[in-house]
């Protein structure tokens, strides 16, 4: 936590009162982060998985034509997306009417109930839990990021938020290693003996069983408080959360802010129901810009590919030469290790002191020339090209680096910034609305590219690649024109921030200290502290006299 190490934290940081960084806020962190594990659990064992030959005889896979075996991995893999998007969806009202604590409880929990399904040995109990702990994951993809940014300190906001990404990578690797050494058993009748792969499929209920057990013991955010009329409440968790008195000035500037804005939203529009929540979004000009960057972020960050290298990483490395099933798996836990590594990093040193905006942009033009060489090597060298000795080729021995290396750019520039732009952009009034919209896309494309990826690599072979290569490049553009630079800013004072127009942001990326609070608070807290400074003058006066 900042306050520890001075290299690994932002100089806002530095600046801020040390108490605010408490073991309470680091408790909060862990249970909440919780679903980005069980996240990157289901997402990244599945493709490892659908390789054993013990999950094959048990799912009748075994005998199936190509393109029947290319359907079935499709629908197995994409039911997860497909839940995902509907629990984006139904997560925006349950946050809104439960509350952002226990919204993010009962979602754990519907998880937890998909996960147990995925055990079973029937080819439609398990696509209906991998489509429940589907909505499980959509729900928390939403709700973890917005929960872990209303509830952190500004100085630190980008890095609480972004582990939950971080979560999501770890839990990654850990589910490729695991695929791996389960892949490695070797017994009489392992094919029968379903243990093999349901090891790999039950390790996701853990986090979800500690997020439930965790969660209760957390406070509400003081934002969604405030913003149903609870201001006593809201101000008593702030204080909870930051371990100030409510007189501090830190905690003061916090909760003016809070109630400014919300205030300002009021005066707007009255009312929460999702009527006019929508004329909020679509009607103000302010509003509709934000919504827009942040969907078109999390539509690019569908567009690089990513989707395919988690669910389909085996068959891939297979494409460019490695041979053999427990090597690729292999290969694919060193991908996972080096997401996690540049990650750790990432939330750790850069998004707070570098930002959002330079990684994201270095990031995306990293991963979209490594997806140009494996579509260009696959066109002019061939797609089963190996070595004299029978082993890996030159050129796919480069290409396995560049899946390194896209994992390398991919960690600290679209795993992050989307959900982070996501959860710090809005007004709290919207933001359950927005970012469910924002994840609805998130999960819907996924369901799309995830379904079609082993028809696409049957069909299409290198121009799989390139057209995930055209469509980041294109990404890139459009970020350096319309993303703004957030590290620093408070969440209220994106209000002054977005009466700009969005393909001007470029030219205002980064704030003043001015700008990195929302208008009118700095003046009414300089204001009374003048005010309380003149009544110190005035008492030493009197005591003088006396």
């Amino acid at each position: 936590m900042a306050g520890t190490t001075s290299i690994w934290i932002s100089n806002e940081a530095k600046s801020d009162p040390k108490a605010i960084f408490n073991v309470r806020l680091l408790y909060l962190l862990f249970a909440v982060a919780w679903g980005g594990v069980f996240y990157g659990f289901d997402t990244g064992n599945i493709g490892g998985i659908l390789t054993l030959s013990s999950f094959k005889h048990a799912f009748g896979m075994n005998g199936m034509t190509e393109t029947q075996l290319d359907n079935r991995k499709g629908t197995i893999a994409s039911m997860l997306a497909a839940g995902g998007s509907v629990g984006a969806l139904l997560a925006a009202p349950t946050s809104d009417y439960l509350g952002r604590k226990w919204s993010v409880f009962t979602w754990a929990f519907i998880f937890i109930i998909g996960a147990i399904m995925q055990m079973i040995a029937d080819y439609k109990v398990l696509l209906g839990g991998r489509f429940i702990s589907g909505m499980g994951v959509g729900a928390s993809s939403m709700l973890t990021p917005q929960f872990l940014s209303e509830n952190s300190p500004k100085s630190v906001r980008g890095a609480m938020t972004a582990t939950y990404n971080l979560m999501i990578v770890t839990s990654l690797m850990l589910a490729f290693f695991i695929n791996y050494g389960v892949s490695k058993w070797s017994f009489p009748g392992v094919d029968e003996d379903y243990t093999q792969w349901r090891v790999a499929m039950g390790i996701q209920i853990i986090p979800g069983a500690l997020m439930c057990i965790m969660i209760p013991f957390v406070p509400e955010t003081p934002r969604w408080l405030i913003n149903h009329g609870k201001h006593e409440q809201g101000l008593q968790n702030i204080c909870k959360l930051r371990k100030l008195p409510a007189d501090h000035e830190y905690v003061q500037t916090e909760y003016r802010e809070i109630q400014a804005q919300v205030n300002h939203e009021q005066e707007c529009y009255s009312g929460h129901n999702y009527w006019v929540v929508m004329k909020d979004v679509f009607t103000s000009r302010n509003n509709f810009q934000r919504f827009f960057l942040a969907v078109m972020l999390f539509l690019f960050h569908k567009l690089t590919g990513t989707d395919s290298l988690n669910y389909y990483a085996p068959e891939i490395f297979a494409m460019i030469g490695v041979k053999g099933g427990s090597t690729t798996l292999l290969d694919t836990g060193i991908y996972g290790v080096i997401k996690v590594a540049t990650s750790l990093f990432y939330v750790l040193y850069l998004i707070d002191r570098i930002g959002r905006r330079v990684p994201l942009l270095v990031g995306a033009s990293i991963q979209g020339t490594a997806m140009l060489y494996l579509a260009l090597y696959l066109r002019f060298t061939g797609e089963t090209e190996t070595s004299e000795g029978g082993g890996t080729s030159a050129g796919g021995i480069v290409g396995i680096v560049w899946i390194y290396i896209y994992a390398f750019g991919w960690s600290f520039g679209h795993s992050v910034a989307p959900y982070v732009l996501a959860a710090e952009v809005f007004p709290t009034r919207i933001r359950s609305f927005c970012m469910a919209i924002c994840l609805f896309t998130d999960w819907i494309v996924d369901f799309g590219i995830t379904r079609a990826t082993p028809n696409m690599i049957t069909e299409m072979g290198w121009g799989v690649f390139l057209l995930y290569a055209l469509l980041t490049y294109l990404g890139v553009v459009f970020i350096y024109f319309c993303m703004p630079e957030l590290k620093g800013r408070s969440i209220e004072s994106m209000d002054n921030l977005f009466d700009r127009p969005l393909w001007t942001m470029w030219k205002h990326a980064y704030p003043t200290e001015e700008e990195k609070i929302r208008s009118g608070v700095r003046e009414n807290m300089a204001e009374k502290m003048q005010y309380e400074e003149d009544d110190v003058k005035q008492d030493h006066v009197h005591i003088e006299n006396a």
